[in-house]
């Protein structure tokens, strides 16, 4: 497939997959159609230079990382099976075994298409390439309203930023948020450099290749937004002959990302306090909650899975809540009274309200260590630790005793993620 793209902000006009291959399309029994792409088969007309083949590593992190969303509710493409090719490939240095990873998407469609047909096809190729992504992707649009592209643009904005406040809701780090990883479908896409936080840090990136933190945790919604900005513009002269008029229209649209990504924060936030109803101070609860995991280093996933076990005790010493902090544990008394006295407008019974905070912070998601484990362990011939860690990943719901909800200690800790290329 070919595509350009914006990489951390510089305009590249040809990209493509240089190590990948659109296979075609496969219909499921529910009449959905899914895109099979085939990852790590050598090289293509796009791999400039570079092998085109993929080692068994990444291809594995791919096929747990995107189990793992699904599992999670986050709109992902899904990796059916990773194989092994019998080759090796030189890595770093080293000679790694080969793979392929066979995944299914929605589509592979991304902003970088769009900009791919806008630089090389003009405006006839923009055409073409937007009523096929209707077709495609928005069904319910009429192939002949006047307003179709503005429509589109306008549920592509709505997609993105629901996406992107669930990726917030469980500290996913995508890594590699360029505009030919941001799909006109919802999907996450492309589990390279893509990591979870374990202590809760709003700039926290983990990309090797991300060395400013354009990409890092709390940065992902304006770049998301910045990039939705680079598909408008491939659009505007679709919108409106006159442009000063399509600009306009154009940028109402995007002015609403701020508003929809902030409605789905909040909702999703809302959710991992235990919070039913709305309330004009719950960004100040929310915040103070943020800053209090911020300046007490607590581990992102383990506070939430603590304050949801507790939930129904809430009036008592709140003790593993506490404990998920490493410091500054009196900041975590003033956020419980705030929201005890926030819980007062509540009807839900605290048993109701802890089942439903169970069911909305998991105790797992893929450790960013545990991954490194079972890949290191899967280069040295035995697969049951990736085993074991995928099982439990496809329940992060669930209790259990297996461990894998145990944050890195100082020597397990993982600094620096990689795309495998």
């Amino acid at each position: 497939m070919a595509y350009a793209g914006h990489q951390f902000g510089h305009f590249v006009p040809s990209l493509g997959d240089g190590r990948a291959m659109l296979v075609g399309e496969l219909t499921a029994p529910d009449g959905t159609l899914y895109d099979l792409h085939l990852k790590g088969t050598g090289p293509t007309m796009f791999s400039r230079g570079g092998d085109g083949y993929c080692a068994l590593g990444p291809a594995l992190r791919e096929y747990l990382v995107s189990d793992a969303m699904a599992a999670l509710g986050i709109p992902t493409a899904r990796a059916l099976a990773v194989l092994s090719t019998g080759e090796t490939v030189e890595r770093d240095g080293q000679a790694r075994p080969g793979a392929v990873v066979a995944r299914v998407a929605k589509s592979h469609i991304r902003v970088g298409t769009f900009q791919y047909a806008a630089a090389h096809g003009g405006l006839s190729t923009v055409r073409a390439l937007a009523d096929f992504t209707i077709q495609r992707l928005f069904p319910e649009i009429n192939p002949h309203d006047p307003q179709r592209y503005l429509t589109m643009l306008t549920q592509t904005v709505h997609r993105q930023a629901a996406l992107v406040a669930r990726w917030m809701g469980v500290g996913f780090i995508h890594g590699v948020l360029n505009t030919d990883n941001c799909t006109l479908s919802g999907e996450t896409l492309d589990y390279g450099p893509c990591a979870f936080l374990d202590t809760y840090d709003p700039l926290k990136s983990f990309s090797f290749v991300d060395q400013h933190g354009r990409y890092a945790y709390g940065r992902q919604p304006h770049i998301t937004l910045w990039n939705l900005c680079r598909l408008a513009e491939c659009l505007v002269p679709l919108i409106d002959t006159d442009e000063e008029r399509a600009i306009g229209q154009v940028q109402d649209v995007l002015k609403e990302f701020d508003r929809l990504f902030h409605q789905e924060w909040l909702t999703a936030f809302r959710q991992k306090l235990g919070l039913e109803t709305q309330h004009e101070d719950d960004v100040r609860l929310l915040e103070h909650f943020l800053s209090t995991m911020h300046q007490g280093d607590a581990d992102f996933t383990q506070f939430f899975r603590a304050l949801s076990g507790e939930a129904p005790v809430l009036h008592d010493n709140y003790h593993a809540v506490r404990e998920t902090l490493r410091h500054h544990h009196g900041h975590m008394d003033l956020c419980r009274t705030e929201l005890l006295h926030r819980l007062e407008k509540e009807t839900r019974s605290p048993q109701e309200r802890h089942e439903a905070m169970l069911k909305t912070n998991p105790r797992i998601i893929p450790r960013n260590h545990f991954v490194e484990q079972a890949i290191g362990a899967a280069y040295s011939g035995d697969m049951a630790p990736f085993h074991s860690l995928h099982q439990a990943l496809r329940h992060p719901f669930d209790e259990a005793d297996d461990g894998f909800d145990l944050p890195p200690t100082a020597e397990e800790q993982v600094t620096n993620t990689y795309c495998g290329t």
